[in-house]
């Protein structure tokens, strides 16, 4: 099945006889805390010290999640499935969410933020996830110029 695949998005690097790897950017996450949030005093934050928020985060966001589950089992993640209502619960909430530096490229669940909350940076390592497009090394040659122009767009969100 793969090798009917031309790429690949994975977040590690795959080397093998027939298929390689090429590292497209970083994926970055934060929270968004409400303005008398204590946490506010600090300019970066970690899992630890997210430990009993409760916290809203979009639905379906793949191995996030179990990164939530797995740095804060304490915690209570609200899980939303619909990016209206997410919308919604956080402009009348307090509560904090989780975005990264290419939450706005979701056309979907990156509008109707609200701009009312600081963004603090997560300093965990796990919370920079680094991509890479895996693909067949006989099909290098075509994929190049796609995965330079994928480098170049994310190297603009990754400064973010």
């Amino acid at each position: 099945m793969l090798s009917t695949l031309p790429s690949l998005l994975l977040n590690f690097p795959i080397e093998d006889r027939d298929i390689t790897s090429t590292y497209l950017g970083t994926e970055s996450m934060s929270v968004n805390l409400p303005t008398e949030c204590k946490l506010n005093e600090n300019s970066e934050l970690s899992f630890r010290m997210l430990k009993g928020k409760t916290i809203l985060s979009p639905a379906n966001i793949g191995f996030w999640t179990q990164i939530y589950h797995d740095e804060i089992p304490d915690s209570k993640i609200i899980f939303q499935d619909e990016s209206t209502d997410y919308s919604e619960i956080l402009r009348y909430s307090v509560l904090p969410f989780f975005t990264t530096n290419l939450t706005s490229l979701d056309l979907q669940w990156g509008n109707n933020l609200p701009n009312n909350r600081s963004v603090r940076p997560l300093s965990d390592e796990v919370a920079h996830q680094k991509f890479y497009a895996c693909y067949l090394k006989k099909n290098q040659t075509r994929l190049m110029p796609l995965i330079e122009k994928l480098q170049d767009q994310w190297s603009k969100y990754d400064q973010m």
